[in-house]
């Protein structure tokens, strides 16, 4: 163990030092904090409105976009007819008014489920669940160029050299890039929720129960754990071809051609269906695809459940792994292929 992190520990301050990491980590930043800030605005919008209605009055002719004059709530009851266009019918304006005392018996429910949104536990939800779909992606060009770069640039042989075993290298290679990826990714969500609730003002009342901080170490482990296997899948590529390049162009082509093969393989055969169940991206978003919001369990769409897709991923991550730890131990480490 403290060999391994020792490397874990080194892999760091290597990759830390070059500018693809840091613009994956950047990516994947942006992505899932997208979820948290979104929110926040869309929260304060309509905490600000009070909710909006649609002027669609007969006397009244829609823009050029066929579209009619949106009016928010609050606006209406302050300024009452001022606020309508000028051809609009006196009738329109108590059935504005009666749309509105509607909408404002949802406002508080709507306020709260904003408001969990952006706070914790919630904001990791939703950062978690869009890191589990970009940040496969994002991770499989970072798995190829941690593994195949040291090929590449011949710094895998001196650390072999210098005693370090082949199966601690593997392990913290991989145990790095998990722990990068959803660290980052939980310590800024924290940071920016932080930050979200000190600005904004809290919904009054409460009209819904929130999320559980169980929930979001839930959320922490499936979506960890659904990254293991295609790494795995990334790593033994990155091994196999001894390139970064290879281990990048199969990992991110196999991710892309099993949802578009799959479906057409699906509708040309009635038996692939059952066939479809059992590969590896259907399986890791079945396990991680439960955290999309407002899912509950399994992928949102799925009919794999989460014991099926964890046992299928286990298979995977313990075939694809010996496969890499077999090749890596049993051929020679050349010099710097460049």
């Amino acid at each position: 163990m403290s060999t391994v992190a020792k490397l874990v520990r080194w892999e760091w301050f290597k990759l830390r030092r070059r500018w693809l990491p840091w613009i994956l980590l950047g990516l994947l930043l942006l992505f899932s904090q997208m979820a948290v800030w979104i929110g926040f605005f869309s929260y304060n919008s309509l905490r600000s409105s009070g909710g909006q209605v649609l002027v669609s009055d007969a006397a009244q002719a829609p823009d050029s976009r066929g579209q009619f004059r949106r009016v928010s709530c609050s606006t209406l009851r302050i300024d009452g007819s001022d606020a309508l266009p000028a051809d609009s019918s006196p009738d329109v304006m108590q059935g504005l008014l009666a749309q509105c005392q509607q909408q404002s018996e949802q406002q508080e429910t709507l306020l709260q489920q904003g408001y969990d949104g952006f706070t914790l536990p919630g904001s990791l939800l939703a950062a978690f669940g869009i890191a589990s779909s970009i940040g496969l992606i994002l991770l499989t060009v970072l798995t190829a160029s941690a593994i195949g770069s040291d090929y590449g640039l011949g710094t895998i042989r001196p650390i072999l050299a210098r005693g370090t075993g082949r199966l601690p290298y593997l392990t913290g290679k991989f145990l790095m890039l998990l722990a990068a990826a959803l660290g980052v990714v939980g310590a800024v969500t924290v940071l920016s929720s932080l930050i979200a609730v000190g600005i904004a003002e809290a919904p009054p009342g409460v009209a819904s129960e929130p999320s559980d901080w169980s929930d979001a170490a839930a959320a922490f482990v499936r979506t960890w754990a659904s990254f293991i296997p295609y790494i795995a899948f990334t790593g033994m590529v990155s091994v196999l071809t001894r390139s970064a390049a290879a281990g990048m162009a199969v990992g991110l082509g196999y991710y892309f051609a099993e949802s578009l093969l799959g479906a057409l393989l699906g509708g040309l055969f009635s038996w692939f269906s059952t066939v479809g169940d059992f590969l590896l991206i259907r399986n890791i978003n079945a396990l991680a695809g439960g955290f999309d919001i407002g899912s509950s369990g399994g992928s949102s769409g799925s009919d794999i459940g989460l014991v099926q897709a964890a046992a299928a991923l286990i298979v995977y991550t313990v075939m694809l792994t010996g496969i890499a730890i077999r090749f890596f131990q049993k051929r020679d480490v050349a010099g710097a292929s460049g």
